[in-house]
């Protein structure tokens, strides 16, 4: 593992999902954005590996999913160079010893099951981070994309009380709230009675590119306001608006071959892995450059300050990424687009890890 100068850290990982699946990511593999060779081979210093709990999955009980997974991170993770921090002083310990860092987190709560004694088994494990939704709602509160596209079909528009003693347990046990799939009602009620900063782990500017996923202008301020963080999400289809055309027609060319996936996977996750696997050499050729990424950070910083901005690359739960950004080995592309804009040395290394560390200081305090 190479010995690094600054510290790097990426705020949303889905590789999990690929160990769960029965992928042996403790060897290198010649597909995907990660696996444990090319993390420790790679400058980040901190990846956050997510549990995502689909209802598509083979396994219909959600907290015993959710458990193993973590037990799946657990075992991935058991190598000399790897610690999976579950407090400030874990990562504290991790910076010293040069360790690749892997904190877990939980995108989605059903896992939870309606119950609150779950969550407190995830705290008790160490949970870094708990994102209340991924694109389907809850009971007890609502995404971004049933608010888009669902409202009227949904049990809880915004938080219930349920959902508010769950975003309370978690800020009182130093567990950070993420905001990025979940909808605007959700996100003005979670910014109300918040008494510690949370954060948009993986998500872009709707200013930019107005797609449900992204952040408006004055819940980029609430994050702001209350100290938190964004982590810029640089998915294609997030960040470039006219995307979504030329991916719809690259698409049609390699209809057969999609479907032929969908043929010899049963399972819905093995054919979105398989899907995304296929996709991620045939899409590079018609993504966006990295400086249509760096324009959504630089709009950030312009509009609350670079103390604010972090990277949420979604490793793995994408399909493609910007021009010549293959995978985790190619992270610091962000640097260099970042240098070139004229950024100093220690504007970027806030950018590129360090904002994280003010974050979990200020909910430590």
């Amino acid at each position: 593992m190479c010995i690094r100068d600054r510290f790097v850290a990426d705020l949303h990982n889905d590789l999990v999902q690929r160990v769960i699946e029965g992928e042996d990511v403790t060897k290198l593999t010649s597909h995907g954005h990660t696996d444990i060779p090319r993390l420790l081979k790679s400058e980040i210093d901190l990846e956050i590996l997510i549990i995502w709990v689909s209802s598509n999955a083979k396994e219909p009980n959600f907290f015993k999913r959710a458990d193993k997974m973590y037990d799946e991170i657990e075992r991935i993770s058991s190598h000399e160079e790897i610690i999976i921090p579950k407090k400030i002083s874990d990562i504290n310990e991790g910076i010293d010893k040069n360790k690749t860092m892997l904190p877990i987190s939980m995108e989605g709560g059903e896992g939870l099951e309606n119950d609150i004694n779950n969550l407190y088994h995830f705290i008790e494990r160490g949970l870094f981070y708990f994102g209340p939704t991924w694109n389907h709602s809850l009971d007890w509160v609502s995404s971004n994309y049933d608010e888009t596209y669902n409202l009227s079909k949904l049990k809880s528009h915004g938080l219930n009380e349920f959902g508010k003693e769950v975003i309370s347990i978690c800020q009182d046990n130093n567990v950070l709230v993420d905001v990025s799939h979940i909808g605007e009602k959700s996100f003005w009620d979670i910014a109300s009675i918040s008494t510690k900063p949370f954060i948009a782990s993986h998500s872009s500017v709707y200013n930019l590119c107005p797609h449900f996923r992204n952040l408006k202008d004055d819940q980029i301020e609430a994050i702001k306001k209350v100290k938190g963080l964004i982590g810029l999400n640089p998915y294609p289809f997030f960040i470039d608006k006219s995307f979504k055309e030329r991916e719809t027609k690259e698409r049609k060319k390699y209809i057969d071959e999609l479907n032929s996936i969908e043929r010899k996977y049963s399972n819905k996750t093995s054919q979105w892995i398989a899907k995304q696997h296929f996709l991620q050499k045939k899409l590079a050729n018609i993504c966006p450059s990295i400086e249509i990424f760096v324009d959504h950070i630089e709009y950030v910083i312009n509009q609350i300050g670079i103390d604010y901005v972090g990277i949420g690359s979604d490793y793995d739960g994408l399909d493609c990424l910007p021009n010549k950004w293959n995978d985790c080995l190619d992270h610091m592309i962000i640097q260099e687009s970042l240098e070139k804009r004229g950024y100093k040395n220690t504007e970027i290394e806030k950018i590129m890890g360090k904002n994280i560390l003010r974050v979990l200081e200020e909910i430590y305090n």
